[in-house]
C-alpha cells in the first residue's frame, strides 16, 4: 500500500506535464466538464501515466504480476507480458504457480502471456517440465478438452517446443492431457525398411528399472552441438526419473510396517542405482548436474501416521549444461570381482585416485578399493526405533557430506557434491507452495525494511495435485524429540546444546526466529502447531515446517486452535522468563515486523488473491474468497495507530502464552498420534 503511494508520488511532477500537454486546467474545471476532466481526457493521462510506471525502474515483478491480474485492458496485458522478457529468470519463476494459474483460468492474460512461456521452454527443457507439472497440478481434469491448459500440457509433454523458432506452431494438433511419459524416439521401433532394405535398431528402455537403461533417451549427438538434431526426447529422461520417485512413494504406503517400509525402499533405491549415473536432475535445485547415485543406506521413510514420505540424499555431479555436458563413466559394471585378492591387488597398485574432469573418467583401482567397504553407511548420531529419520535429519550436513562421500566410488569427483529431498505423494502440496511463497514474500519484506526477523523458507515443487518434493531444513530436531530423548525441559535441553560462548548468540536466535513464525501464523492463519511440525536447528533458530492447514482451514475443520499462534511457557523461559530484556524485544520484534508487513499488504494480498483465483476448490479457500481476503486484509489492522498496535501485540502474546486450545490440542496429539 504504502509502496504504490510512492509511486504515485513519484510520478505527480510527470501526470502534471502530461495535463500541461494535454491543456487541461488541474486546478480549475472547466464548467462544460463536470468534474474537472472528460472521461476520454482522464483516460489518457491514466494511460500515460501507467505506460511511465510500467517502464520505470520501480516497476518489478510483484508489481508487474497485480498489474496483469488486476487489468482488464488487453493492451496492457499484452504490454506486461512483453514486460516479463525483460526481469531476471529467477524472479519470474517465483511468480509461475500464479502465471499458470492465470493460463489456465483467463484467456484473455494467457494469450498476454503466452509468448514469453513458449520463449522460456524453447529455452530450457528444465523449465519446461516445471511448467508441465504445475499445469497438472492446477488444471481441471474435467475441464474442456479444447481448453488452453489442457493443449499447453499436450504441447509441452509432446515436446512441441523442441523445434527450432522458424517452424510453425499448432496447438490444434495435439490432444489434452496426452502425457507421453514415454515418447517415441529414433529407437522405439525395433526393425524398419528403408528402400526395401531391413534395418534393426536398439529397442527402447526407458522406464525399464531390469534394463540399466531406463533414464537414457538414446541421444547421439555430440557434446559439440548446441541443440539435439537426432529427434531423442529431452524430457523423457526427467520425467521417468520423477515418475519412478512418486511411483516408490506410493507403494511405500501399501507396506504393512515400518520396517517393511524401510526394506523396499532401499532394494527400490538399490534398483534404481542400476539405470545411474543419468542425464537427470532434481528440479528443486539449479538443473545443471547429472545424478549419479542415490545411497540406499543413508535414506528414510519419515514419520507418518498415514502416508509414507521418505528423504534421500542423492549425489551428483556439477556440470555446465544438463543436457549437453558429458555423462560420468558409470561404475555399476565393476561391483561384481571375483576374489578379495584381487581388489587389494588393484588397491596397492592405485592408491590415489585420478580424475580427468573432462572426461569425467575414474581410475578403476579407486573405483574396485572403495567398494570394498560396506554399503550400510550408518549413522553416528542416536536412533529412535519407532522414528528411524530423527537421526538422518540432525546429523550436521558437513558431518553427513563427508561421510557419504568417502564411501561412495564418485567421491573423487572435483564437482560432486550432495542433494537432499523428499518425496511427499497422497498429500496436496498446492496449499504447502502457496505458503512457500507468503514466507518467502515476508521475508524479503522485512529485509528490505531491516526487521531482524528470520524465516527459513524450503523449496516446494507440486508434481500434481497429490505429490512433490520438498527441500529439507537441515541440521534440525523436532521438538518432540527433544522431549522424547532427553525428557529435559526446552530451556535446559538449550543450555546443554549450546555452551556458555554460543548460548548469547543461539538465545538470539531463537527470538529473532520465534518472533518471525509467530507473526506468520498469526497473518495466514497456520493450524496443526504441535511439538512434531516445530524444529529447532543447531544455531538455535526455531523453525515451523508443514503449512498444510493456513488461512480458512484448520485439521478436521474444527477450528479447534484459536490463539493467535502458538507460544507456551518453555518456549519464554529460553528466551529469559516474562520479565527478561529477551522477552520484551521478542515483543518488540513481532511489532515492528507488523508495521514493516502494512507497508506492503498489498504483496501479500495479490499472491493469494491470484492462488484463490484459480483454485477455488483448496481447502484453505473453502471459506470463500471475501472472507478469506477480507479476513486476511483486516490481520494487517490498517486502521490502527502504532500506540494501538503496541496494545494489539502486548493481547496477542497474552492470549497465546494463555491458551487453553494450545494446551488441549498438545493432549490431543499426545494421546492419538503420540507427539510430545
Amino acid at each position: 500500500m504504502i509502496r504504490v503511494l510512492e509511486v504515485i508520488n513519484y510520478y505527480s511532477s510527470e501526470m502534471a506535464s502530461s495535463c500541461s500537454r494535454e491543456s487541461l486546467s488541474c486546478s480549475e474545471p472547466s464548467p462544460s466538464k463536470q468534474g474537472g476532466y472528460d472521461t476520454q481526457t482522464f483516460d489518457k493521462v491514466s494511460k500515460s501515466f501507467l505506460l511511465r510506471l510500467i517502464e520505470s525502474k520501480l516497476f518489478d515483478m510483484p508489481m508487474a504480476i497485480m498489474y496483469l491480474f488486476n487489468s482488464k485492458e488487453p493492451g496492457v496485458q499484452r504490454y506486461i507480458g512483453d514486460k516479463l522478457f525483460s526481469f531476471d529468470d529467477n524472479s519470474v519463476d517465483f511468480f509461475l504457480p500464479q502465471l499458470i494459474s492465470m493460463y489456465i483460468q483467463m484467456d484473455d492474460i494467457a494469450e498476454a502471456i503466452d509468448p514469453y512461456l513458449v520463449h522460456r521452454c524453447r529455452k530450457s527443457c528444465d523449465f519446461s517440465i516445471k511448467c508441465a507439472w504445475l499445469l497438472n497440478a492446477f488444471h481441471d481434469l474435467n475441464a474442456e478438452s479444447k481448453s488452453r491448459g489442457g493443449q499447453l500440457i499436450s504441447t509441452i509433454l509432446n515436446e512441441h517446443y523442441k523445434q527450432g523458432p522458424s517452424e510453425p506452431t499448432s496447438l490444434d494438433s495435439f490432444n489434452l492431457l496426452t502425457k507421453k511419459t514415454h515418447c517415441r524416439s529414433r529407437s522405439d521401433s525395433s526393425m524398419v525398411n528403408l528402400n526395401g532394405i531391413q534395418i534393426v535398431r536398439e529397442r527402447n528402455f526407458l522406464g525399464d528399472l531390469s534394463s540399466g537403461m531406463a533414464f537414457d533417451n538414446r541421444c547421439s549427438c555430440t557434446e559439440q552441438i548446441a541443440e539435439c538434431r537426432c529427434g531423442a526426447p529431452r524430457m523423457c529422461s526427467e520425467v521417468e526419473f520423477i515418475k519412478c520417485l512418486t511411483t516408490l512413494g506410493h507403494d511405500l504406503a501399501k507396506q504393512a510396517t515400518r520396517e517393511a517400509r524401510t526394506t523396499y525402499l532401499y532394494s527400490q533405491l538399490s534398483l534404481i542405482n542400476k539405470n545411474l549415473p543419468a542425464k537427470v536432475w532434481i528440479p528443486l535445485y539449479d538443473c545443471n548436474h547429472h545424478i549419479l547415485s542415490i545411497p540406499p543406506r543413508v535414506a528414510a521413510v519419515l514419520n507418518s501416521k498415514d502416508k509414507a514420505p521418505f528423504i534421500i540424499y542423492v549425489e551428483v555431479a556439477e556440470v555446465e549444461d544438463a543436457e549437453r555436458s558429458p555423462l560420468t563413466t558409470r561404475v555399476s559394471n565393476l561391483r561384481q570381482t571375483r576374489s578379495e585378492e584381487n581388489l587389494t591387488r588393484c588397491e596397492s597398485q592405485d592408491p590415489k585416485p585420478e580424475i580427468n574432469n573432462q572426461n569425467m573418467f575414474i581410475v578403476a583401482g579407486d573405483i574396485r578399493r572403495r567398494l570394498t567397504v560396506s554399503t550400510d553407511i550408518k549413522s553416528s548420531s542416536p536412533t529412535d526405533p519407532e522414528d528411524p529419520s530423527a537421526a538422518a535429519l540432525k546429523e550436521l550436513w558437513s558431518e553427513k557430506e563427508k561421510r557419504v562421500r568417502e564411501k561412495s566410488p564418485y567421491g573423487g569427483l572435483t564437482n560432486w557434491k550432495l542433494l537432499p529431498v523428499i518425496v511427499k505423494t497422497g498429500d496436496d502440496l498446492r496449499q504447502e507452495l502457496l505458503a512457500s511463497q507468503l514466507l518467502l514474500t515476508l521475508h524479503s519484506i522485512w529485509m528490505s525494511e531491516l526487521v531482524p526477523l528470520k524465516v527459513f523458507p524450503y523449496k516446494i515443487l507440486c508434481l500434481s495435485n497429490d505429490a512433490g518434493l520438498i527441500e529439507p531444513v537441515l541440521n534440525t530436531i523436532s521438538l518432540h524429540q527433544i522431549k522424547k530423548q532427553n525428557k529435559n525441559s526446552l530451556s535446559m535441553y538449550f543450555e546443554e546444546e549450546f555452551k556458555e560462548n554460543t548460548l548469547v548468540e543461539a538465545r538470539q536466535n531463537f527470538i529473532e526466529s520465534c518472533a518471525a513464525y509467530s507473526l506468520v501464523c498469526y497473518l495466514i492463519q497456520v493450524k496443526d502447531r504441535h511439538n512434531g511440525n516445530i524444529l529447532l536447528d543447531n544455531q538455535g533458530n526455531l523453525i515451523h515446517i508443514d503449512f498444510g492447514f493456513i488461512l480458512s482451514a484448520s485439521p478436521k475443520n474444527l477450528g479447534f486452535e484459536s490463539s493467535p499462534f502458538k507460544l507456551t511457557s518453555e518456549m519464554v523461559d529460553v528466551m529469559g522468563g516474562l520479565d527478561s530484556d529477551g522477552f520484551k524485544y521478542f515483543k518488540l520484534l513481532i511489532l515492528r515486523g507488523l508495521i514493516a508487513s502494512r507497508k506492503h499488504m498489498d504483496r501479500v494480498l495479490s499472491v493469494v488473491q491470484i492462488m484463490q483465483s484459480a483454485n477455488s476448490q483448496l481447502p484453505c479457500f473453502r471459506a470463500g474468497a471475501t472472507a478469506v481476503i477480507g479476513s486476511l486484509k483486516c490481520r494487517f489492522h490498517l486502521n490502527l495507530t502504532e500506540s494501538q498496535l503496541i496494545s494489539l501485540v502486548d493481547n496477542m502474546v497474552e492470549s497465546s502464552l494463555h491458551s487453553i486450545t494450545t494446551k488441549l490440542y498438545d493432549g490431543f496429539q499426545y494421546y492419538t498420534n503420540g507427539i510430545l
